[in-house]
């Protein structure tokens, strides 16, 4: 797999999910080596945010990244896209605090990737398997990874709502169509959760048109899978791993996880990266 980047410049307009703001993104093609990097501008300033785990601020219902003083929030999407459409090198010019949420899936992303097209680069893509198993729980879930010969991901998702019960969702680089198996599975909440967040300053711009309500005897608009939870959650995963910096080689199993987890399990696998890296420099003398 080569690095990849999109053939042209595509603008994105849309509320942001959590601000309930405007923002205006332009998507720039870049030169492979370049990552996947956010110029933010607003009224916390301006920045160039490298999309990488080190400059995850915050991981609280959705991934805020920050510095010098500037963030950009919900990049999870764009990022879910970025994996699973292979775009390895992209400049995100960002007008607001947060990038819009479309209807709450990656299809906004997805489809400003094809309609800007892409490109494949003369570069071979960062690619890390992973040597032996690696895992991290916190009490509420778990993630692990084992050896793989591609990437394979599979996310476990356990409720106690009767509607919901138990979703499971799978993706195998090698059988499945991230963009539309993956991209189309919409963000959700419950509707006890719906007051707490509005207290917490959040889901500003949520509404039923980017966001599916999940109330005690119904959801608010037809699910567009059987599974689309499991599969939002699988999305959320997916671009979370994005901020590795690298394609990750191996299966990844999720049980009822979330930002936070994924994020303690990015830092730990950069951690084992770190050490096979040392181990093979001294065994090449």
């Amino acid at each position: 797999m080569n690095r990849k980047t999109i053939r042209e410049g595509v603008k994105v307009e849309g509320i942001g999910l959590h601000s309930g703001g405007r923002a205006k993104v332009f998507l720039h093609p870049c030169e492979g080596g370049h990552g996947i990097v956010f110029s933010v501008h607003n009224e916390q300033g301006s920045a160039l945010i490298p999309a990488l785990t080190p400059f995850v601020a915050e991981t609280r219902r959705r991934v805020v990244l920050a510095k010098d003083g500037v963030s950009v929030q919900t990049v999870e999407h764009l990022l879910a896209a970025c994996f699973g459409m292979g775009v390895t090198d992209l400049l995100v010019e960002v007008y607001g605090s947060e990038l819009p949420i479309g209807d709450g899936s990656a299809l906004i992303w997805v489809e400003a990737f094809r309609d800007a097209g892409m490109v494949e680069l003369n570069e071979p893509a960062p690619v890390f398997s992973v040597p032996d198993l690696v895992a991290v729980g916190n009490g509420n879930g778990v993630v692990r990874v084992m050896p793989a010969e591609h990437f394979i991901a599979h996310f476990f998702f356990a409720t106690e709502h009767r509607l919901v019960g138990i979703q499971e969702a799978s993706f195998d680089e090698k059988e499945n169509d991230f963009a539309t198996e993956i991209a189309p599975a919409r963000t959700f909440g419950f509707w006890e959760e719906v007051s707490q967040l509005w207290e917490q300053g959040l889901a500003k711009g949520g509404s039923l048109d980017n966001a599916i309500v999940v109330f005690p005897d119904r959801y608010s608009s037809p699910l567009r899978f059987p599974n689309e939870l499991a599969r939002h959650k699988l999305l959320d995963l997916m671009g979370d791993l994005m901020l590795l910096g690298f394609r990750l080689r191996g299966k990844v199993v999720a049980n009822s996880s979330g930002h936070a987890l994924h994020h303690e399990f990015c830092k730990t696998l950069l951690k084992v990266m770190e050490r096979v890296t040392e181990e093979e420099a001294k065994a090449n003398g």
